[in-house]
C-alpha cells in the first residue's frame, strides 16, 4: 500500500497490447471481479488500467475508493469531492486528459498515472489505452487535473459507504442561475450545503473556479445536464438527492 508499489504495478504491465478484438486483461479482471458485466472485457480500458494497477498494489482505497472505475469523469469526480484534486503535478497522481482542450471534468476522456515530473512543466506518465498498448508518454497538453491519492503518510482517503438520503427538503430555487462570477446568499447557501455533502469547497459567497468544478462534478454524478450552471434542478438536487 505505497505510492512506489503503485508505480511498480503499472510499470509491470509497460508494452502490454490489447487484443486485435479489443480484448484486454483489464476489462477481463474488472467484469469479473467488480461484476460488472461483460460489456466492459471489450471497452476503452484506461481508467480499469489504473483500478488494476491501485488493487495490485493494495492502493485501491486510496486510488478509488474502495471500488473501481471504468468513466473517467466518475472517477475525477471522486478525488473533486474527497478534496483531493488540483492543478499541481506530483509523483503518483493520476493525470486527468480532455483532448478537446475544455478542461472541464465532465469532459475527461483519458487518465494515467504520473512517474515524473519535469521543469518545463510536462510530466511522463504510464497509461493505459494509449495506442492501444500500455506505454509511457510525456505530455503538457490535454490535461485537466489530478488527483491526489490518499497514500500512506499523505493524509486520509475515504472510502464511500452506502448512499444516505438527502438532507431535506430543497429551499425554494433563488431566481438566479448560480455561474461563473455570480456572488451573495444564494450562492452561499449551495456552497454550505454542498460541504454538508462531503464536498470541499470554500463558502464564502463567490462562484468561482472552485465551485464550477464542484457543481460539474456532482452533475455529473447525479445524472443530471452537466453544465456547471446551479439551475433550479441542480440546486434542488444538492438538498434531496442521495448522499454517496
Amino acid at each position: 500500500m505505497s505510492k512506489a508499489g503503485m508505480l511498480t504495478a503499472a510499470r509491470s504491465q509497460l508494452g502490454y497490447r490489447e487484443k486485435g478484438d479489443g480484448y484486454t486483461k483489464f476489462g477481463d479482471w474488472y467484469a469479473e471481479t467488480l461484476h460488472a458485466g461483460s460489456g466492459f472485457v471489450r471497452a476503452s480500458w484506461c481508467d480499469m488500467f489504473i483500478t488494476w494497477c491501485a488493487a495490485q498494489s493494495g492502493n485501491t482505497a486510496a486510488v478509488t475508493g474502495g471500488k473501481g472505475f471504468a468513466y473517467t469523469p466518475f472517477h475525477a469526480s471522486w478525488f473533486v469531492k474527497a478534496g483531493r484534486w488540483g492543478t499541481k503535478p506530483k509523483v503518483g497522481a493520476i493525470v486527468f486528459y480532455d483532448w478537446g482542450g475544455s478542461r472541464k471534468v465532465s469532459a475527461i476522456d483519458h487518465v494515467g498515472i504520473v512517474e515524473a515530473v519535469h521543469s518545463d512543466g510536462s510530466v511522463t506518465t504510464i497509461e493505459g489505452n494509449t495506442a492501444n498498448a500500455v506505454m509511457r508518454r510525456r505530455r503538457a497538453a490535454g490535461i485537466v487535473g489530478y488527483g491526489y491519492p490518499a497514500y500512506p503518510g499523505e493524509g486520509g482517503g475515504s472510502a464511500p459507504g452506502k448512499p444516505k438520503p438527502g438532507t431535506g427538503k430543497a429551499p425554494k430555487w433563488p431566481g438566479i442561475y448560480l455561474k461563473t462570477g455570480t456572488r451573495g446568499a444564494a450562492v452561499k447557501s449551495w456552497q454550505t450545503q454542498m460541504r454538508k455533502r462531503g464536498w470541499r469547497l470554500a463558502a464564502d459567497g463567490v462562484y468561482g473556479a472552485e465551485s464550477r468544478g464542484v457543481c460539474e462534478a456532482f452533475q455529473a454524478e447525479k445524472h443530471l445536464r452537466v453544465d456547471g450552471v446551479v439551475g433550479p434542478q441542480t440546486w434542488a438536487a444538492a438538498w434531496t438527492a442521495p448522499i454517496t
